[in-house]
């Protein structure tokens, strides 16, 4: 009876391990592309975004305070649906839905989703910017500026941000909403000086990150513009809108972001 008993077991453990294997699969993934969210409203608070449409592969942003962004994220490419709610701890407030609308994102790309227009005026809008991850030349970084503003404006890419204005500027005349070109240079100490069209007096100039300093066993080189192979976007912000929540922000700004790491693409 002992040995049946045992048998019996043994069998059953062996029948298991048996289904275990039988039910092990390969995982499969859907088209992927990658983005990140940029606030630019810049008359209400800090807001929510998510993608509604399914749970897996949806990028999100809880909060994303004016003139702040995201890593980028994975998403399922095809036609999502997204919407932006104001960030609160109140349910009344932040189930509010100050945006919904649909986007289709193409596998393989990366985009930035830039939101503007007025919360106050409830034109609300995703802006779609594309972001190239092509290599710089060996040694070399690239710089671009994005103007989230809706005026025409210019960008100087200088070493430092007191600099003289003079020249031609790297970003000339980038229309309100829109992206230049990117610039390469050496990489080094940069900064971007941003000035209205025709005028050599800086509204904003923000330097570029430097890349952390390598601490023992990292392997791959990080972002900034001492570290050759890195993509930025220099963002030109307006000031806040007097009288909303953003009445405290009485300057433009330049704030740079990371479209490229020297790593991406497998280089490294």
């Amino acid at each position: 009876m002992r040995l049946t008993r045992l048998v019996l077991l043994f069998a059953g453990v062996f029948g298991m391990n048996a289904c275990s294997e039988d039910e092990v699969t390969t995982p499969t993934f859907p088209p992927i592309a990658a983005v990140r969210y940029i606030n630019a409203l810049t008359d209400t608070g800090s807001v929510d975004v998510r993608m509604i449409d399914q749970v897996d592969f949806s990028a999100y942003a809880a909060p994303l305070a004016f003139r702040a962004g995201t890593a980028y994220q994975p998403v399922e490419a095809k036609s999502r649906r997204i919407r932006v709610f104001p960030t609160s701890l109140n349910p009344a407030i932040t189930s509010q839905i100050i945006h919904d609308t649909t986007i289709s994102f193409t596998a393989g790309t990366r985009v930035t989703l830039l939101l503007t227009g007025s919360a106050r005026a409830k034109t609300v809008r995703w802006v779609m910017i594309n972001d190239n991850i092509d290599a710089p030349p060996a040694g070399q970084i690239s710089v671009r500026m994005v103007n989230a503003s809706t005026g025409a404006v210019n960008g100087y890419l200088v070493t430092t941000t007191s600099d003289a204005i003079t020249g031609t500027p790297a970003f000339s005349n980038v229309a309100g909403l829109n992206a230049s070109a990117y610039a390469n240079r050496n990489a080094g100490a940069a900064a971007v000086r941003a000035t209205d069209v025709g005028s050599t007096t800086a509204t904003a100039s923000t330097a570029g990150p430097n890349a952390p300093s390598s601490l023992p066993g990292d392997v791959f080189p990080a972002a900034g513009v001492n570290s050759a192979g890195t993509k930025f976007s220099a963002y030109y912000f307006p000031r806040g809108v007097a009288g909303s929540a953003q009445n405290a922000v009485t300057t433009p700004s330049v704030i740079w972001f990371v479209d490229r790491n020297p790593c991406d693409a497998a280089t490294c």
